[in-house]
């Protein structure tokens, strides 16, 4: 496939250097992407993208910066006792690079876990691509979080998050690390976790204080909502019991 110059400046813009751009070729390439449009989301470790693929499928592309220093100041504690980060330098591109596979697999196990994320698609260099969450009946526009779109029925909504945690812990062996109502979801239509590039596997040294940390953060903002009667200790107890009784 030729890419032409102006194809290239859509993409590139102002934040992207040349082996992102060679990653965003080969993907189109391989008949993953077929074009990319604008920027849709912008946070401090990445942009994402609304794209689609050859078969006219929407993606999400979330390109990681590959100069973000802070990025990775910031996220230490959750490269640090994890295996799969042992043989890796400590430059900024690669833990980046390695930090855009890390999430890419855990969308998987979290997805063959029946959790509810973004279906991973593939990845490559600092380029993550994925299942576009869109509003109901609106291409190309991101379904707000449920801090900006509170569901309708909070009690059966926070039930739902902690069923997907208790998913992602028991069999899948993940905790997501960073769960809070800015990475959930809402399409109108179901709530979907996003961000998984914090998450760790249960045998990290600090697993279980990052899973009680993601359920009073979710118990919290639905409690606001009007959520009564939940004790975070004992929906706690009772995912780490299953987990480790298998």
């Amino acid at each position: 496939m030729r890419i032409k110059d102006k194809d290239l400046l859509e993409v590139v813009e102002d934040v992207f250097d040349m082996p992102t751009v060679e990653a965003i070729i080969k993907l189109m390439n391989r008949g993953i992407i077929d074009k990319i449009y604008g920027g849709v989301a912008q946070g401090k470790e990445a942009k994402v993208f609304w794209a689609v693929s050859p078969k006219g499928e929407d993606l999400a592309i979330k390109i990681f910066y590959v100069s973000t220093a802070q990025f990775i100041k910031g996220r230490y504690k959750y490269i640090e006792g994890d295996p799969r980060f042992q043989r890796i330098r400590r430059d900024t591109r690669k833990l980046i690079e390695q930090w855009c596979s890390k999430e890419y697999r855990n969308l998987v196990k979290a997805y063959e876990a029946g959790v509810r994320v973004p279906k991973p698609i593939a990845c490559l260099s600092n380029v993550l691509v994925m299942e576009f969450i869109s509003c109901k009946d609106q291409r190309g526009v991101p379904a707000p979080l449920i801090k900006e779109n509170p569901p309708d029925d909070p009690e059966e909504a926070y039930w739902t998050i902690i069923e997907y945690v208790r998913r992602a812990c028991v069999k899948a062996e993940l905790v997501h690390a960073d769960l809070s109502e800015y990475n959930i979801m809402n399409t109108g239509d179901e709530l979907v976790i996003i961000d998984w590039g914090s998450a760790v596997r249960m045998d990290h040294p600090m697993a279980k204080e990052f899973l009680r940390r993601d359920i009073e953060n979710i118990t919290r903002f639905f409690k606001k909502l009007g959520l009564r009667d939940v004790s975070v200790d004992e929906i706690y107890n009772k995912i780490v019991e299953e987990y480790e009784s298998q």
